[in-house]
């Protein structure tokens, strides 16, 4: 015995017995007659030859839909067909179940398995118009996917390539649950990433292994429905109660293998897919494939070029390293022969170049550990002049020592939400390069600070009467191991500072001309990073 059931429609729920001979369908069909408007008085027909059942349209104004694509001849029905008729949706039920396997579904009615519909090849025609009349839809699925290459061409996240692959997904296709799995190195098959619609209260996503594994195996999009595995489906009780779900599932490709699947579900009730959005979903897998791949290549390509600036970095540091051991080396050769001839003043002498060594070799230090590390700074309520004067006080012996001038020019500032250590490395390196780019005996460095009680901006300059930067070297000088100084310098200074600005949301330029001198103004919002007023102290610390 065959039926028809109506699971969506002015009349969803009613069920028709089929007759030997001819079955009209319509609003004055016999035996189905159905009460919707959007369907002709004969609409279609179904009719047994040769132990098979076919359908065929009489010629209706609104045309027959089976599995979702118009029919222009008649067609042979399978248990489980969705056949659409203007806004009516009925699923076919063949008692025989003739070439049809029996698949199992649990108690509960969730889908153990289900049967396919319609597949479709993976590959870059997958969005290709199949007929005339689909040009309007084929036309927007360019649209679409223009769209998704635009949104995900700048991701270099897998993980958040997905979700916004999800999003996009669920905002051109109708889904309850949707998800996308990845193949790991073990070959298997694991969820990267979910969605469920905010209607859905069931949290498990219908998963088919067999789908799955029909997708991977031979590369194509499935457009499947559980109708046809539901054993009691032929009892004549209603599909809606029972769940059934019409499904599409597509692969994501790679150029050599298979990464995943991309698989969307919805209540047939609510809305059953077309052979037009399996075509869509299938171009979609294929984009989302080319995607994960470029961006396993971009990684691949970071990590090289990581590599590469590893060992540069190593040869060059040990290059500096070794020049300042040489100079300690140096230094406690001369202490020591001082030492044994009992010269106590000429120990005394010598001891400076060990200490000087000794502190080019912690700055470089510091200076490699706040370039290589991302840091949070520690933001606690910080007076930048008391910073400034300790920078100005350890730098004075280093500047008496080649007779240069180290002034201070302090304006009078509240306290502000700051990482006192870090901002001292910062002034620290512009006040060490600026009494290196001063000529002995008169230079002249200037530290000043200002106060802008408007905005509320602390502005700090160190200015020197140095040399000056060539304009053709400006763009370089924040470039790590970038130096001007020869030997003397790491180029880790500047790209240091200009890193712990950044991190208190600060502004670091230069102002250079030749002959004139440097300037260097570090700006700071006094406000903190948070947008709270300076004067507030429960700001949150470490965030």
């Amino acid at each position: 015995m065959a039926t028809v059931q109506i699971i969506r429609g002015p009349e969803r729920e009613r069920t028709f017995t089929l007759v030997e001979g001819e079955n009209i369908i319509g609003r004055q069909g016999e035996p189905i007659q159905i009460a919707d408007t959007t369907v002709s008085r004969r609409h279609a027909q179904l009719v047994k030859r040769d132990n098979r059942w076919f359908i065929e349209d009489l010629g209706s104004a609104n045309g027959t839909y089976l599995n979702g694509q118009k029919i222009t001849k008649s067609m042979v029905l399978n248990r489980g067909d969705q056949v659409r008729l203007g806004a009516t949706l009925l699923v076919f039920a063949d008692g025989d179940g003739v070439g049809v396997p029996e698949l199992d579904i649990d108690q509960e009615g969730n889908i153990v398995d289900a049967a396919i519909m319609a597949t479709l090849p993976s590959n870059e025609d997958s969005v290709v118009m199949p007929s005339p009349e689909a040009g309007v839809d084929a036309i927007a699925n360019l649209r679409i996917l223009y769209d998704l290459i635009n949104d995900v061409g700048s991701i270099f996240n897998i993980d958040l390539l997905l979700r916004q692959t999800l999003d996009k997904v669920f905002g051109v296709l109708k889904a309850d649950r949707g998800y996308v799995m990845l193949v790991d190195k073990a070959g298997k098959l694991v969820p990267k990433a979910s969605r469920i619609a905010a209607d859905v209260q069931s949290r498990e996503p219908p998963i088919s292994r067999t789908i799955i594994d029909h997708v991977v195996a031979n590369k194509v999009g499935v457009l499947s429905s559980n109708a046809m595995s539901d054993k009691r489906f032929t009892s004549g009780k209603s599909v809606h109660n029972f769940g059934i779900r019409s499904a599409v599932c597509v692969p994501i490709p790679g150029r050599q293998r298979i990464l995943g699947v991309i698989h969307i579900d919805s209540s047939v009730a609510e809305h059953t897919y077309t052979t037009e959005q399996l075509r869509l979903l299938t171009a979609i897998g294929y984009q989302t494939g080319l995607a994960i791949e470029n961006v396993e290549m971009h990684q691949a390509a970071v990590q090289t070029e990581r590599l590469a600036a590893v060992g540069e970095t190593v040869a060059f540091l040990s290059h500096h390293i070794k020049n300042i051991l040489q100079a300690i080396g140096a230094g406690v050769d001369v202490v020591e022969a001082a030492m044994n001839r009992d010269d106590l003043p000429s120990a005394k002498n010598s001891w400076p170049l060990v200490q000087r060594s000794l502190g080019r070799i912690n700055g470089l230090i510091m200076n490699m550990l706040t370039l290589s590390k991302d840091r949070e700074p520690l933001l606690e309520p910080t007076n930048i002049n008391h910073v400034l004067s300790e920078c100005i006080e350890l730098q004075t012996p280093r500047a008496d020592e080649r007779g240069v001038a180290l002034l201070a020019d302090l304006d009078d500032m509240p306290p502000v939400p700051a990482d006192a250590p870090g901002l001292q490395q910062a002034f620290m390196n512009l006040i060490t390069n600026a009494i290196d780019a001063v000529p002995d005996n008169i230079g002249v460095v200037t530290v000043a600070s200002t106060y802008d009680t408007m905005n509320r901006v602390i502005a700090v300059r160190v200015m020197d009467n140095g040399r000056g930067i060539p304009p053709h070297m400006l763009p370089g000088i924040f470039t790590p191991f970038y130096s001007s100084k020869g030997q003397r310098g790491t180029g880790l200074g500047l790209a240091v500072t200009r890193k712990i600005v950044q991190e208190h949301q600060g502004t670091l330029d230069v102002q250079s001309e030749v002959g004139k001198g440097t300037t260097f103004t570090v700006t700071l919002s006094a406000m903190g990073r948070y947008g709270g007023d300076s004067g507030d102290t429960s700001m949150p610390v470490g965030k």
